[in-house]
């Protein structure tokens, strides 16, 4: 019977079943041992126990003392005792109520002066307001010119009847109105300008002189409040090319050194019984009339100073109180305070003093005016 079946060397020609079905077997165990080692956990090996490190032995330094000589029987010094001459209280401190622009911190709060950069200060008042509530605001008219900066009023004499009528109107600016008006205003504590020349209070207040602006025939109004902290009864002295003041709406002072003005136009204003017999400035010395003030209590006031000559400008206006003693200076006159209503910057004082002569004016009085 032939077979059915050719016989079979092996799966592939040339290799042998038996090696075939060992590489197999092979295949399978590495297979079935790479699963057991991927997903066999891994545990690292615990760390061994904390062993401290042994104690460094350091040699020691024997500690050698030191040989000082010390003065037998030396007894201590005295203590000396540092002893303040004067004592300076904390005052209360009491911050005003703002009731609008223009008021304000002005010569201190509770006793402390707050003294502002005073760099822009002039004689006749600063740029920025130097102690706000308590500076008078300064507006600038030039009656030598209209609006237009046409000339209108060539001599002192054309100005008399336009200052007559702003006094008797109330001290109405409209007045002014047809007339050159700086848009500059200026903010001024006191009144003391001691003789310069014309042009500085044009050139003040922004105005350069030049060929169409004669400094000449202006004036500055002011506007402000003042208060005296204890009340009492004063009067102002002073002098000026042009100077007045008036109180709530009282004329209580005309400075003017004018005889014209005194003699014909207003005689009225002048309280002939008071006129001093001094020269402040080397100019005749004014004295005002007597007004009161209660205690704390704000007043409206106002000034009036200008020029109609050319040449040199004065405005000096000092107060006094009723009661009080006051050094005299060598003609007799009391050595009366600067009126004002903040302190002086140095700057300014140091000007003034320079022009003045000694023992006209006291600035270092302790007298001031200032409502807050």
């Amino acid at each position: 019977m032939k077979r059915l079946f050719k016989k079979t060397e092996g799966l592939i020609r040339g290799v042998p079943s038996a090696v075939l079905l060992s590489a197999l077997i092979h295949f399978i165990l590495l297979f079935v041992a790479g699963g057991l080692i991927v997903f066999s956990v891994i545990k690292k090996p615990p760390l061994p126990p904390f062993v401290p490190h042994p104690p460094i032995e350091r040699p020691k330094t024997p500690l050698i003392k030191p040989r000082v000589k010390l003065k037998k029987n030396v007894k201590p010094g005295a203590t000396r005792r540092i002893v303040s001459k004067q004592t300076l209280g904390v005052p209360d401190m009491q911050l005003p109520a703002i009731e609008g622009m223009g008021q304000g911190l002005g010569g201190g709060v509770g006793g402390f002066e707050l003294m502002p950069d005073s760099s822009g200060m002039t004689l006749f008042g600063g740029a920025k307001s130097m102690a706000s509530g308590n500076d008078f605001e300064g507006t600038f008219y030039s009656l030598r010119y209209s609006r237009l900066r046409e000339v209108v009023n060539d001599t002192k004499d054309q100005i008399y009847p336009i200052i007559r009528r702003f006094l008797d109107l109330n001290w109405n600016p409209r007045v002014f109105a047809p007339y050159f008006q700086s848009s500059r205003k200026l903010y001024a504590t006191q009144f003391l300008v001691p003789a310069v020349i014309t042009s500085e209070g044009p050139r003040q207040f922004g105005i350069e002189r030049d060929a169409d602006f004669d400094p000449i025939i202006w004036f500055v109004h002011y506007k402000g409040r003042i208060a005296s902290k204890e009340g009492g009864r004063f009067r102002f002295w002073g002098m000026g090319d042009f100077l007045f003041v008036r109180l709530n709406g009282k004329l209580v002072f005309v400075g003017t050194g004018r005889p014209q003005m005194d003699s014909c136009d207003w005689p009225e204003y002048l309280n002939e019984e008071e006129k001093a017999e001094y020269n402040l400035c080397s100019e005749q010395a004014r004295v005002g009339l007597w007004f009161d003030l209660e205690p704390g209590v704000p007043t409206e006031m106002e000034v009036l100073t200008g020029e109609g000559d050319g040449g040199y400008f004065t405005c000096i206006l000092l107060i006094e109180k009723e009661g009080e003693y006051y050094v005299k200076n060598r003609e007799g006159m009391p050595v009366l305070p600067a009126f004002r209503t903040a302190e002086i910057p140095e700057s300014i004082k140091s000007q003034i003093e320079y022009k003045l002569i000694p023992g006209e004016v006291d600035l270092e009085s302790e007298l001031m005016f200032n409502v807050y």
